[in-house]
């Protein structure tokens, strides 16, 4: 049973972990530790982010490859950073910093996949049924809870984005008018 990514056997690991939380995410996320450092998830979200991101060079567009894979560590710093503050603020979560990075970390497993156009929209969104799913453990929430704090998340961020200039989570505009 794999309940977190280990780096002792990476391959069989991470397969282990991605079929997990793809296929069984309220069983893995109950069983993910809250804490032990970021390493083991930031390494698995990394692995995700690189596949998907091998996948657009591969198939395009191209230039997304590089913003998806460097827009997704930075989207998952920050993401946490907003969730955890929405959800202990607003919703008296009792999750900490550590364990809403690692709810975003694993849940980017759907990323791998993204690069796939025909079912990039329901990728996307099963990634955030990922998050949904893995606050509501964390935080001790309800699912009304936990949805409320991730819509207030995507609210924050793409307000931060538009701020910085940028849109699709923070990709700048002249990128994508040049097709990069």
């Amino acid at each position: 049973m794999h309940h977190e990514f280990q780096t002792d056997n990476p391959f069989d690991s991470f397969a282990g972990v991605w079929r997990r939380v793809t296929t069984e995410p309220r069983s893995f996320f109950q069983d993910m530790p809250v804490s032990g450092g970021l390493q083991h998830p930031l390494l698995f979200m990394t692995i995700c982010l690189a596949l998907g991101s091998l996948g657009f060079l591969i198939f395009g567009p191209r230039g997304l490859a590089l913003w998806f894979f460097a827009g997704g560590i930075v989207r998952a710093f920050v993401g946490a950073a907003i969730l955890m503050v929405a959800a202990r603020q607003l919703f008296a979560g009792v999750g900490d910093y550590e364990a809403t990075f690692r709810v975003l970390a694993y849940a980017s497993a759907p990323a791998a996949l993204l690069w796939i156009p025909l079912i990039r929209p329901l990728v996307a969104l099963y990634g955030l049924f990922l998050v949904i799913v893995g606050l509501e453990r964390v935080h001790g929430f309800d699912a009304v809870k936990s949805v409320l704090t991730v819509l207030l998340g995507v609210i924050a961020v793409a307000a931060i984005g538009w701020v910085l200039g940028g849109c699709c989570g923070w990709l700048p505009m002249p990128m994508m008018r040049r097709g990069w």
